[in-house]
C-alpha cells in the first residue's frame, strides 16, 4: 500500500488563479504473472480531493460500490495493455451521476450552478464517462506511477537520452509534442537496500511555443466564428498572436525520482514535479504539479 498526495497551482502576473489537492491509499497487488506479462490491480481507500465534484464523485462510488478497484494487465516490461475491468468502472461512474448533480446544484452556495443546468451538465458528463478511451485515461495515470522505471536497464550515472511524445496540455490541440527524455540511476543515494533512478523530461521553447500559438488560433477561429466576426478581423487578430509569440518564452519541465527496493524491484517512495511557464509580452502563466507515493510499512502487530 502506498501513501499518495498531490497538488496543483496555477498562477497567472504573480497572482494565484486555482489550487488543488488530493490524497489517497492506493493497494497494488500482483494478481497474475506469465514470461510476458502480469495482471495486477489497484484499490482506492480513504480519497479526497479539495474539488467538489471529484470529492463527491469519489464518496457516492465508495458508498455504493465499496473501495474503487481496477484490474490491469500490463507487459513484461510495464507498459499498459489493458484496463480488464473499463466497462465496470465506467457503468459504475455512470449509475451516480444523476444524483452527484443534483447533490452538487443542491450544495452551491456560490451560484454557479442552478437546476436549468443540470440536463445539460448530466449529458456531459455521462457521454465523459461512457467513453472508455476517457475512463482508462483517467485511471492510466494512477497505474503508470508505479510503472514508470519498471523494465530500464540502467548503469549508475549513465544518463540515457531519446526522443519521445508527451502528450498536449492545450486544449483543441490533439498532437503530441516532442520532448527530451533523459533517465539515469543515481549512485549517490543508491546502496544495497535501494537504487534511485531519476529521470528529466523537456519540452523545447519553440516546439511549445508553436503549440500554445497554434492552441490561441484555434480558439480565435472558433470564437470569432460564433461572434461572427468577418474574416478580416480574424486573420488581423491571429496576425497580432502571431506578433506577440516571436519572443514569447514557453517551457516545460518534468522530473520524476523514484527509490526503489533492490531485492523486489517495488518502488518505496515515489516523486513527481512539473513546471510550465508561459511568457507572452505582459502575460506571465505558471502550472505546477506535483505528488508523492510513499509506501506504507505494516507493523510487525499488523
Amino acid at each position: 500500500a502506498y501513501e499518495y498526495s498531490s497538488k496543483e497551482c496555477k498562477t497567472a502576473n504573480g497572482d494565484t488563479t486555482e489550487f488543488a489537492y488530493s490524497n489517497a491509499i492506493l493497494i497494488y497487488e500482483i494478481l497474475e504473472e506469465t514470461e510476458n506479462s502480469y495482471k495486477a490491480s489497484v484499490t482506492y481507500k480513504d480519497e479526497f480531493s479539495s474539488d467538489q465534484m471529484n470529492n463527491m464523485l469519489n464518496d457516492l462510488l465508495a458508498e455504493r460500490y465499496g473501495d474503487p478497484k481496477i484490474i490491469f494487465t500490463t507487459d513484461q516490461y510495464g507498459t499498459l495493455q489493458s484496463i480488464d475491468n473499463v466497462q465496470e468502472l465506467s457503468d459504475q461512474i455512470l449509475s451516480i451521476i444523476d444524483e452527484m448533480v443534483e447533490l452538487l446544484i443542491k450544495n452551491d452556495t456560490e451560484g454557479a450552478l442552478d437546476e436549468s443546468q443540470s440536463d445539460f451538465v448530466k449529458d456531459y458528463l455521462k457521454q465523459m464517462f461512457g467513453n472508455h478511451d476517457t475512463v482508462m485515461k483517467i485511471f492510466a495515470e494512477d497505474i503508470a506511477r508505479v510503472l514508470y522505471f519498471h523494465g530500464c536497464a540502467l548503469k549508475l550515472d549513465e544518463e540515457y537520452t531519446g526522443q519521445i511524445q508527451v502528450p498536449s496540455i492545450y486544449p483543441g490541440i490533439d498532437q503530441p509534442l516532442p520532448a527530451e527524455l533523459t533517465i539515469w540511476a543515481d549512485s549517490e543515494y543508491t546502496d544495497e537496500y535501494s537504487i534511485v533512478c531519476r529521470s528529466h523530461t523537456t519540452l523545447s521553447n519553440e516546439g511549445f511555443k508553436d503549440v500554445v500559438v497554434n492552441s490561441i488560433i484555434n480558439n480565435i477561429k472558433t470564437e470569432g466564428a460564433e461572434a461572427g466576426l468577418s474574416d478580416e478581423d480574424i486573420q488581423a487578430a491571429i496576425l497580432e498572436v502571431e506578433k506577440s509569440a516571436q519572443n514569447a518564452e514557453c517551457n516545460m519541465d518534468e522530473y520524476s525520482t523514484a527509490e526503489i527496493h533492490a531485492a523486489t524491484g517495488w518502488p518505496l517512495n515515489i516523486w513527481y514535479d512539473k513546471d510550465v511557464v508561459i511568457n507572452v509580452e505582459d502575460q506571465n502563466q505558471t502550472q505546477n504539479t506535483s505528488w508523492t507515493l510513499k509506501i506504507i510499512i505494516p507493523s510487525k502487530e499488523e
